[in-house]
């Protein structure tokens, strides 16, 4: 159990140093994320056995696709960490599997706001949505069609690549896919289209 412990801790410990690292550095955007896009299916709605769609919050889907990488590193390494002390207190192997639950999930909490305060210094400034307007971004977190809801896309803001908030009169865009930015809605959050129908519209009006 102690070898388990250990290594938990070394390779979470390793991976959240270097995502610290690479996010004050700036690098990548927002290496902490919002959310994994682990793209689940929409759950039934009640009885009409319907799928929900567009929906923003609610439901084991929603609750899966905020699962932070972030979020997942710290646990882990903290899991490592809290029964690493607990097994040298001579607690017993199903106490320090309690204790190590505890002691990650209290880290992780902690860790979450500590890398949303670094995120948000590095958000504050002269950063303007409005530039990014023409930009060409990829979507990161589905975005529902006929502003249902609210997808993620990265895109480049001002030289640097950000992972924001996006909504989209159009179509639903999947993870992957290109994108254009159309209207800055506000600080947070993009209207954006797909490429192909943007491009193809553009097209039409100059003929």
């Amino acid at each position: 159990m102690s070898t388990f412990f250990l290594f938990c801790a070394i390779v979470g410990g390793t991976i959240l140093a270097l995502q610290l690292l690479l996010t004050l550095l700036g690098v990548g955007g927002d290496l902490g994320g919002e959310g994994l896009d682990l793209d689940l299916p929409d759950l039934p709605d009640g009885d009409t056995g319907e799928p929900t769609v567009g929906h923003d919050a609610g439901g084991f889907s929603d609750l899966a696709k905020r699962i932070t990488f972030q979020g997942v590193v710290s646990f882990i390494t903290f899991f490592g960490v809290g029964g690493l002390a607990a097994q040298g207190s001579g607690v017993s192997s199903v106490g320090s599997l309690v204790a190590a639950v505890v002691v990650g999930t209290l880290a992780t909490a902690v860790l979450a706001f500590a890398f949303a305060g670094v995120r948000k210094l590095q958000g504050s400034g002269s950063l303007s949505m409005s530039n990014a307007v023409g930009s060409i971004g990829r979507v990161y977190l589905t975005v529902p069609g006929g502003n249902g809801g609210v997808g993620k896309v990265f895109v480049t803001v001002q030289g640097r690549s950000e992972e924001v908030r996006a909504v989209t009169p159009g179509p639903e865009l999947r993870p992957g896919e290109a994108v254009v930015v159309v209207h800055a809605i506000d600080d947070r959050t993009l209207e954006v289209v797909s490429q192909s129908a943007y491009v193809a519209k553009t097209a039409s009006l100059a003929d």
